[in-house]
């Protein structure tokens, strides 16, 4: 009886830190401790890309080039770009929502 309860102490203890580390690693990452909400930055090349809006993009207007890292695959945040060249002041990513929804993420500076 009482080593079934340290192992349940154990558990909850180890689950605990689990989801903390995840929403920690979130934050860092994705500028949002909830793991389930949409980002409201992202970091790719040394270059910060901030909350722009929610986008419907058509067939041709969509994004060509996935430039999601293994840590955005993983979480299930895909990020495409018009461009080859997407890093750096001035440009433009998008984070795939669902269908035809984007969230278009800008660099700030110049262009």
């Amino acid at each position: 009886m009482k080593k079934s309860k340290i192992i349940i102490k154990i558990g909850i203890i180890i689950l605990i830190c689990i989801i903390s580390c995840i929403s920690l690693i979130n934050r860092v990452i994705y500028g949002t401790w909830n793991i389930f909400s949409y980002p409201n930055r992202v970091y790719l090349g040394g270059y910060r890309y901030d909350i722009g809006i929610v986008v419907m993009l058509t067939d041709y207007e969509k994004p060509q080039y996935e430039v999601s890292r293994n840590i955005d695959r993983f979480t299930g945040k895909r990020i495409y770009s018009k461009e080859k060249d997407f890093i750096g002041n001035g440009k433009v990513i998008y984070l795939h929502l669902d269908g035809d929804r984007y969230i278009a993420l800008v660099s700030g500076g110049g262009g």
